[in-house]
């Protein structure tokens, strides 16, 4: 890229990180757990407020639960690089930590890292591109997702609607430690399991019983045995609720399930291993199910994607930044997009810690940086878009 192309973005992002990081603490401030759709939706006003005027497409997926999902695009119905971000956190607006406070070079507070950072990063590398005449030239879609904590159950149907369009997608969660950037993940599902039994006093009839709560302390060790028999695979029982009293056999039980994988191809034995394991009675008069609700395929790492990595890493050598690869374990909605032979590239955003505690914060100085990261790349995305056509 020409020197003083760079320099006006680089430029740009230094003469506007005090007001970025007042902006990214505007964000924090705003709650937006998943479900406080008002907050969420509050939150998307503050980032309109911002970009969404440049953009002469704006398309709005109203929800009734969670926020409302904004599609911004520069051409709209026409090829075009797609960003994704999503305005969504799991800290409910009573949950203790609610404030941010600035240590030294850590922004810490509720979503900070995951991902207002990341939304910060939009709104200022969009400006940025703006101020230096490059905006219009390059076909853009932003993607603001509501629901993605919880599996981007309302949002899937957007992100699908726009990986047709899609020549590349950069999704701007957080960065790895070191600054790494995302180049697969795995696949995800999450499931509720439901026990039923047959509820009476323990005082009544004999020792034998038709417990759930028992049956589901059977399906639990069942499952988590799972957990050694295909690579890569992982399955956590991580919640579960059951019973009246401990005077009551009880007739219900319910367990939630986090299950992952590596490669999609176990997707559909791992799938079968759990009906296995819940459709087997331990005790007469009980039965079970379980229900997927919701899910997100694998997202490897292929040809495209490493094409598209590496427009990213030369962006970041312009810059004087290493710009290291990584898988992730964790999903996000950049699984809609490369799972599906998008190039795909994820993490893109600020350098942040301690996702999803009262610990989450961002390093502030990687804040100007990511942007000028993702100013750049979508600078030299944008010249490079007919090699970014291709499927693998």
């Amino acid at each position: 890229m020409e020197a003083d192309i760079r320099e006006k973005l680089v430029a740009f992002t230094e003469r506007h990180a005090a007001e970025q990081l007042q902006f990214l603490i505007d964000l924090s401030r705003q709650n937006s757990y998943t479900y406080n759709k008002a907050g969420t939706d509050r939150l998307a006003e503050l980032i309109l407020s911002k970009i969404g005027g440049l953009f002469p497409s704006h398309r709005v997926a109203e929800q009734a639960e969670v926020g409302n999902h904004h599609v911004l695009s520069s051409a709209a119905g026409r090829k075009s690089i797609c960003v994704l971000g999503h305005m969504d956190t799991v800290f409910p607006p009573e949950h203790p930590f609610r404030d941010c406070r600035l240590e030294g070079d850590r922004l810490h507070g509720p979503g900070t890292g995951d991902m207002k950072a990341g939304l910060a990063t939009i709104v200022y590398a969009i400006l940025a591109l703006k101020e230096a005449g490059l905006f219009e030239a390059i076909p853009l879609t932003i993607v603001l997702g509501g629901d993605e904590e919880v599996g981007s159950v309302t949002s899937r149907p957007v992100y699908e609607a726009e990986r047709g369009n899609a020549l590349a997608c950069l999704v701007i969660e957080g960065a790895g430690p070191a600054g790494e950037i995302v180049v697969s993940r795995n696949g995800k599902a999450g499931i509720r399991v439901e026990c039923h039994g047959q509820d009476r006093h323990v005082g009544s009839g004999t020792h034998e019983k038709s417990s759930a709560v028992l049956e589901l302390a059977h399906k639990t060790i069942a499952l988590e045995t799972l957990n050694s028999t295909l690579p890569g695979v992982s399955l956590n029982v991580g919640k579960i609720e059951g019973g009246l009293g401990p005077a009551t056999i009880p007739a219900q039980a319910s367990a939630m399930l986090d299950v992952r994988w590596v490669e999609q191809a176990h997707r559909d034995a791992l799938i079968e291993s759990i009906a296995a394991v819940v459709s087997t009675v331990e005790q007469p008069g009980c039965r079970s199910e379980f229900t997927i609700l919701n899910e997100r395929p694998a997202m490897p790492e292929n040809e495209a994607t490493r094409r598209l990595a590496e427009l990213v890493q030369q962006a970041g050598a312009e810059l004087g930044q290493t710009i290291g690869l990584e898988h992730r374990r964790g999903t996000s909605d950049a699984n809609f997009f490369g799972a599906f032979g998008v190039p795909t590239v994820d993490g893109v955003g600020p350098i942040c810690k301690g996702y999803h505690t009262p610990e989450e914060f961002v390093f502030v100085p990687s804040i100007k940086e990511r942007t000028a990261l993702l100013a750049t790349a979508l600078v030299s995305i944008g010249r490079h878009l007919p090699g970014m056509a291709s499927r693998p």
